[in-house]
């Protein structure tokens, strides 16, 4: 499955998967290293995703003529 069709609930999920198998004692050293690996760039993928959901949410709640920090982007024309 490629890395895009996944969705971040499905990486949520995998993540949590190779967290259980880490904690195992019986897992393999070899095993473990790549089982960290996969876990670290799906970290990377779902903060990337998050994110991005986060910085659409600001937009959509921001006020027009406000930037998502609160900032007047617009001239007073008063």
């Amino acid at each position: 499955m490629a890395d895009s069709d996944r969705t971040f609930e499905k990486k949520l999920s995998r993540m949590e998967e190779i967290s259980k198998t880490l904690s195992d004692p019986d897992t393999d050293l070899q095993k473990a290293v790549s089982l960290f690996e996969e876990g670290m760039k799906l970290a990377s993928e779902v903060d990337r995703q998050l994110s991005e959901i986060e910085r659409r949410v600001q937009i959509v709640t921001s006020r027009p003529g406000e930037s998502s920090d609160g900032v007047i982007t617009e001239e007073y024309n008063g």
